[in-house]
């Protein structure tokens, strides 16, 4: 079960609308109490589920997602290459995710405003994912805080460009409100791509002390992560 934020978050319009929450509920109600097993990723999102579906413990079976194994991991080149095909020439954290509500692009791009302009860090933010219904909203919010030409919106990407992005990124941001776990985060590790990431439940259980993790719903916060990881890699370099 990847989740069932359908039901701790149903004001989100993605698990809500065009009967999206009866759908699931219809489902996840019969099957789940059905199964003689549930894959759960960790013990966050097994109490979820036992908590909504009076599930017993022993019928559960804790599986977490391992850090994937990358076939070949891009070289300089083939990163330089991909960042001349979409256009970045400046340092950049990365966000691959759908434009759904609860990806939270809006808190991300009000960080990224605060870094520009309380900080003076002179990075840009590169979108990949494709429109669930939030995209234009997005676009708006950009131009009103002044960001075009620092906020690139690549559209869906092929896998292979998608690991030369992780790669070649300065810092992963997945602010998402959703959890117990997210996928993202363990590419990036993959990509040797460091990892801000929000502190959902389930968070500290799947990324320990990996990734720094944020209240996806605090600017600032966001804006001050980004800003340590910058120190830290002065300081590493140097």
């Amino acid at each position: 079960m990847w989740d069932i934020q359908h039901r701790l978050q149903p004001w989100f319009p993605e698990v809500s609308r065009a009967g999206e929450w009866d759908h699931r509920e219809k489902i996840y109600a019969r099957f789940l109490r059905m199964a003689t097993y549930i894959i759960a990723p960790n013990q966050t999102g097994q109490d979820e589920l036992a908590m909504f579906y009076q599930i017993p413990p022993a019928r559960f079976r804790r599986l977490r997602h391992p850090v994937p194994h990358i076939e070949k991991t891009p070289t300089k080149e083939e990163v330089a290459s991909v960042l001349e095909k979409h256009h970045i020439s400046n340092r950049y954290i990365f966000y691959p995710a759908q434009f759904w509500a609860h990806k939270n692009h809006v808190n991300l791009l009000k960080a990224f405003s605060i870094l520009h302009k309380n900080y003076h860090l002179d990075l840009d933010l590169v979108f990949t994912g494709s429109d669930q219904g939030n995209l234009e909203y997005i676009k708006s919010l950009v131009q009103n805080l002044s960001m075009n030409g620092k906020v690139h919106f690549l559209g869906f990407v092929p896998r292979d460009d998608l690991m030369a992005l992780y790669a070649g990124a300065f810092a992963l941001t997945y602010v998402t409100y959703f959890g117990p776990e997210n996928l993202p985060p363990l590419e990036a590790f993959a990509c040797g791509c460091p990892v801000i990431a929000s502190a959902v439940a389930g968070a500290k259980e799947q990324l320990g002390d990996a990734a720094l993790l944020v209240d996806g719903s605090k600017p600032e916060e966001i804006a001050i992560a980004v800003k340590k990881y910058t120190i830290t890699r002065i300081c590493v370099k140097n």
